[in-house]
C-alpha cells in the first residue's frame, strides 16, 4: 500500500506547482488594479473639468443673449425718446435708458469674470489631459508586462498539465479517484500530507507528537503503525487528507494548540 501512496507523491508535487501558478495567474490582473483606478480618477477629473467648462460657456452664451436684449431695449427706448414732446417725458426715457445701460454693464462685467474663469479652466483642462496621457502610457506599459507574464504562466501551466497527464498513467484508478476528490475539496492544492513531528509548549513543558502535515492535528500511534505497515490508506481525522510516512527524519514545526 505504501507503494500506491508513493505513486501519488510526484502527482502531488505537480498539483502544488499548478496551484501556485494558478494563484499567480489570478493575482496578475490585480497588479493593474491600482493603475486602472488612478487612470479612472484622472479621466473622471478631466470629464468634470470639461463639464464645468461646458456650463461656463452656456452661461456666457446666455449673458450674450442678455446683452443683445439690452441693446435692443436701449435702441427702442432711444428711438422713443426722440419722439418725446415734453422735456419731462424725455427725461423719463433718459432715466430708463440709463438704468438699462447699468444693467447691461453689470452683465458685461459678469461676462468678463466668466471669460477669465473659462481661461483658467482651459489651462486646468490641458493639465488634466496631460495627466491622463501620462497615466495611459504607464498603464499601457504595465498592461503589456502583465500580459507577457500571464502568457508565460499559461505556458508553464500547459507544460505542467502535459506532465500531469503522463503522471496519471501509472496510478490506480480507485486511488486516483480518492486523491482527486480530496484535492477538489482543498483550496491549497494539498491532498497528501506527510506525518511530521510537532513540538508544542504546554504548562507542564514541551510536548512532542506526531501530527498531520496539512492541519497539525495529532496522528495516533495506531495510525502511525498502520502507515508504517502500509496495508491501508490512512486519512487525517480532521482534514481528511491522505497521510503518508517517510522513514527519513521529519521536520519539527511548532504547533499552535
Amino acid at each position: 500500500m505504501a507503494r500506491r501512496i508513493d505513486a501519488l507523491l510526484p502527482l502531488q508535487q505537480l498539483d502544488l506547482e499548478i496551484h501556485r501558478l494558478r494563484a499567480v495567474r489570478e493575482e496578475k490582473p490585480r497588479d493593474l488594479a491600482g493603475l486602472e483606478q488612478k487612470l479612472q480618477r484622472a479621466q473622471d477629473n478631466l470629464e468634470a473639468m470639461k463639464d464645468e467648462i461646458k456650463a461656463l460657456k452656456l452661461e456666457v452664451q446666455k449673458r450674450e443673449h442678455g446683452v443683445r436684449d439690452f441693446d435692443e431695449k436701449i435702441a427702442k427706448l432711444t428711438a422713443q425718446s426722440m419722439g418725446a414732446k415734453k422735456n419731462d417725458e424725455y427725461q423719463i426715457f433718459l432715466k430708463e435708458i440709463s438704468g438699462v445701460k447699468a444693467d447691461k454693464s453689470r452683465v458685461e462685467d459678469g461676462m468678463l469674470d466668466l471669460m477669465f474663469q473659462l481661461d483658467e479652466k482651459a489651462k486646468l483642462e490641458r493639465v488634466r489631459e496631460g495627466e491622463v496621457k501620462v497615466i495611459e502610457g504607464e498603464y499601457g506599459i504595465a498592461k503589456v508586462k502583465v500580459e507577457g507574464e500571464v502568457a508565460e504562466v499559461d505556458r508553464q501551466l500547459e507544460a505542467l498539465g502535459a506532465r500531469r497527464r503522463e503522471a496519471l498513467a501509472g496510478i490506480e484508478r480507485e486511488l486516483l479517484a480518492l486523491y482527486e476528490r480530496i484535492l477538489r475539496a482543498k483550496d491549497d492544492g494539498l491532498a497528501l500530507a506527510q506525518v511530521v513531528m510537532y513540538e508544542v509548549i504546554e504548562d507542564e513543558g514541551m510536548k512532542k507528537y506526531w501530527g498531520c502535515g496539512g492541519c497539525s492535528v495529532e496522528v495516533t500511534s495506531q495510525m502511525v503503525n498502520e502507515l508504517k505497515q502500509g496495508r491501508e490508506i490512512v486519512n487525517c481525522r480532521s482534514c481528511s487528507r491522505m497521510l503518508y510516512w517517510k522513514d527519513e527524519p521529519a521536520p519539527k514545526p511548532v504547533a499552535t494548540r
